[in-house]
């Protein structure tokens, strides 16, 4: 790396850890556990020490049946957890998928640079027209509670009955993420750091935590699909361990685990898939067509009170 490669980098990287510090400032203080669990959790070692301490070994998933998906292995979704570090199978039903659909057209989103200025999502275009850079994507935060079908997918059985079997524990629900990805081309570097696009990372959210993801529209190779390495949550060098930063490069990540590793999910909508955030991941930035998409997050403890990711990053 040259010189003024290396000085940019270091810029980079300062700019960020300026921005977030406030973010982590705050978490410390409601738990203090925080920066111990921001320290040691990025390392295997920490890890798995964690889920022998707490005795957390991965389960046998609990029988479980759901109105809103389509029947699933149940034990094959967690051993994919378990080895792959994400699980690709899930379905929602087609009512289900209508009925957030059109939630979501109707209320009103947020962009994160400006959470004063609603807007709904049929009027992006006519938003960016006010702005120096597109907007990326926009959230609805508190409002996906007034979803009856998202309130009831939270507590749904078959996601419980994976999420305790994986993470060991009976799991704590932490956050539900509602949000839109719309095609962009006036966008900064910035920009694609804030809201996770095309840039490879890792959660540092808790020590345990899985993720359960469900595409609302078509996505295809051009609609901003969800990217992940399988078994980067296993398998990792060092550097990557012991490094302050949770994003790599792309072209590091390949020569580390191989271009065969990287899977990137497109499919109808409906498609669901769980994922723990220790692996490598990212969005796509969206080229054509807007993405809807909605998670649920579970943990094996509480999330801190102030994160909300889109908020505070």
């Amino acid at each position: 790396m040259t010189a003024d490669r290396l000085t940019l980098s270091q810029t980079s990287l300062f700019r960020r850890v300026r921005a977030r510090a406030p973010a982590y400032m705050r978490y410390v203080r409601e738990k203090p556990s925080w920066l111990v669990m921001f320290i040691c959790a990025r390392t295997l070692a920490g890890r798995r020490l964690e889920r022998l301490l707490h005795r957390a070994a991965y389960r046998h998933p609990r029988p479980a049946t759901s109105h809103q998906l389509s029947p699933i292995d149940l034990d094959k979704a967690v051993d994919g957890l378990v080895t792959q570090g994400v699980f690709i199978g899930l379905r929602l039903e087609d009512q289900t998928v209508a009925a957030i659909r059109n939630f979501a057209l109707a209320k009103h989103c947020y962009a994160r640079d400006r959470q004063d200025q609603p807007f709904l999502p049929e009027d992006v275009e006519s938003v960016n027209r006010t702005r120096e850079r597109d907007v990326i994507a926009a959230y609805y935060f508190e409002a996906v509670e007034e979803s009856p079908e998202i309130r009831s997918l939270r507590n749904d059985p078959v996601l419980l009955s994976i999420a305790e079997a994986y993470l060991g524990q009976e799991p704590i629900w932490n956050r539900t993420r509602l949000w839109w990805s719309f095609p962009a081309k006036r966008v900064s570097d910035a920009d694609l750091h804030a809201v996770a696009q095309d840039k490879f990372h890792f959660d540092m959210n808790e020590w345990r935590t899985l993720k359960f993801f469900f595409y609302l529209t078509p996505i295809d190779e051009k609609s901003g699909p969800h990217r992940c390495i399988v078994g980067s949550h296993r398998r990792r060098p060092l550097r990557q361990q012991f490094t302050v930063t949770v994003g790599r490069p792309t072209e590091e990540l390949e020569d580390v685990y191989g271009e065969e590793a990287f899977r990137t999910i497109i499919g109808e909508a409906g498609t669901g898939f769980a994922e723990d955030p220790f692996v490598f991941h990212t969005g796509s930035l969206c080229e054509d067509k807007p993405r809807l998409i909605l998670e649920f997050e579970f943990g094996a403890r509480p999330a801190n009170p102030s994160y909300e990711y889109g908020r505070l990053g």
